[in-house]
């Protein structure tokens, strides 16, 4: 087994037209991110492709190659991070082997942990890969280049660039991969077929809060699970980009991560606000420990990645805050005069039992529970509250594949209508994965793996209908594959409910 230490380290930079010890001031040559549809994006792509040939050439033992960088994120879940260290490292100690120990496998938080580390790690994980791309390639000036893909021109939106999908190409085919979905490597839209748009994000960028709140989901969280996750499943394989373990290994991952950060700096920018509180978010206080391009340590806490302005990067346009019609809905001020009187949250209905998805739409009843205030349609009261369909406790034993669609009905057998429709949802983050640790347990490595969508107006809806009794004591929710999903997948909800909140 090879052992890295500085002398080989050094030797494999060397391998790269780049003077190493330049200062992090000399990064200010590198221009704002750019959209690859543009010529500046397209030049940094071109580096980018340049740096994964040279990664990929280099040991997996060096903190440059694309295997270490790959495993920063998650190794390859034909195997474990156990069995890739000790394959790589061997068995004696050196500081390499212990650095892919602390490591390798900290992708957050799709294994358990706290759901507001998702976009300060990868921020991170992407800056010091954008570092890493300048080290190999000697290209000071580079910026990490994003993927537009919620773009409003139907040329990009949900296109998976033709750059990635030229296997034969001296130049970009080092950024194909066969093991996509054959509609993202045709060049077609992924999000095809779809009854609803996977590519709109209205929803998303106007959260007022990064953090989840009761039955309420946070900014953080709406990333992850919703366009986050939506572009992993509809992009790539189980074995691709549509697996936790395998997705880092695909060249698009980082400019899919470089667009989820454009997103969240765009939500700065429009007002949103980053937690600071140590005392009310302790959470705020762990550090992610990763490898500078020049093989030192660094550990970083969320609140140093809160800003790209501190950071020292941009890009060259941010999203615009959606402007959405009224809903109707009661203020935020007004729900916090009336949660600092009552319990915040309020469960009125929850689902009788554990809903395991099939090939075809499965549906689950929900019942009003005991205590519960009886009213006109189940979950809507007239307490200046909100009601939230909320999903907890996502498993699935493989990756489905594909999104599922959700709707709330007032009966088992009514159409599904665009008006019904909710949302959907995916099991991304939602694969038992070993991160290699002796606690690696099914029970606390999947997470919470929190849904919510606000269904106000669709109770609403429903007390238009007039039904009478039949919707005071049960509501049913529908969730529909998008397609065909894995058999072998078995994805489950373990609970559903009706919050007031």
């Amino acid at each position: 087994m090879t052992q890295i230490n500085r002398r080989t380290l050094l030797k494999g930079i060397a391998a790269a037209p780049f003077v190493y010890a330049v200062a992090p001031r000399a990064f200010a040559a590198a221009g704002p991110r750019a959209d690859i549809a543009t010529p500046a994006g397209e030049e940094m792509l071109a580096i980018y492709a340049d740096a994964v040939r040279k990664m990929r050439a280099l040991a997996p033992e060096n903190p440059l190659s694309w295997t270490w960088w790959w495993y920063q994120h998650f190794t390859d879940g034909k195997t474990s991070k156990n069995a890739e260290i000790t394959r790589i490292f061997g068995s004696t100690p050196s500081t390499m082997r212990t650095y892919a120990t602390e490591m390798w496998n900290t992708c957050q938080p799709h294994s358990g942990q706290n759901p507001h580390f998702f976009l300060p790690w990868h921020r991170m994980y992407t800056y010091y890969l954008e570092r890493v791309v300048r080290a190999v390639t000697g290209r000071a000036d580079f910026s990490m280049p994003y993927w537009h893909y919620c773009s409003d021109d139907p040329a990009q939106r949900g296109i998976l660039p033709v750059q990635f999908r030229l296997p034969d190409d001296p130049v970009w085919g080092v950024l194909y991969k066969p093991n996509r979905r054959a509609i993202a490597n045709a060049g077609q839209p992924i999000q095809m077929n779809e009854p609803s748009d996977p590519m709109d994000i209205t929803s998303i960028m106007t959260k007022e809060r990064y953090e989840n709140f009761g039955a309420e989901i946070g900014f953080c969280r709406a990333m992850d699970s919703g366009i986050h996750g939506r572009i992993h499943v509809l992009t790539g394989t189980s074995v691709g980009m549509g697996g936790v373990p395998y997705a880092a290994d695909d060249p698009i991952f980082a400019l899919h991560h470089a667009t989820v950060d454009r997103m969240w700096a765009s939500w700065n920018r429009n007002g949103g606000k980053n937690p600071t509180d140590t005392v009310a978010f302790p959470w705020l206080n762990t550090q992610f420990p990763m490898l500078r391009e020049n093989g030192t340590r660094v550990a970083l806490r969320s609140t140093q990645l809160w800003s790209i302005q501190t950071m020292g990067y941009a890009y060259d346009s941010y999203v615009p805050r959606p402007v959405v019609a009224p809903t109707g809905t009661t203020s935020t001020t007004t729900l916090a005069k009336v949660a600092a009187q009552s319990p915040l949250s309020t469960k009125v209905a929850a689902s009788d039992a554990m809903a395991t998805l099939g090939a075809g739409a499965t549906t689950v009843r929900m019942l009003r529970v005991a205590n519960a205030k009886q009213t006109e349609v189940l979950g809507l009261d007239t307490d200046n509250r909100r009601t939230f369909l909320v999903m907890r406790k996502l498993h699935a034993w493989k990756q489905p594949g594909v999104l599922y669609h959700v709707y709330l009905c007032p009966s088992p057998n009514a159409p599904l209508e665009a008006s019904s429709y909710v949302g959907n949802i995916n099991f991304f983050d939602a694969e038992f994965h070993d991160h290699g640790g002796a606690n690696s347990k099914l029970d606390s490595a999947l997470g919470e793996n929190f849904y919510s969508w606000d269904v106000t107006k669709h109770l609403e809806n429903i007390a238009k209908r007039k039904l009478g009794s039949s919707a005071r004591e049960m509501l049913f929710v529908k969730v529909v594959p998008g397609g065909k999903a894995d058999a072998n997948a078995k994805p489950m909800i373990a609970q559903m409910e009706l919050v007031r909140q």
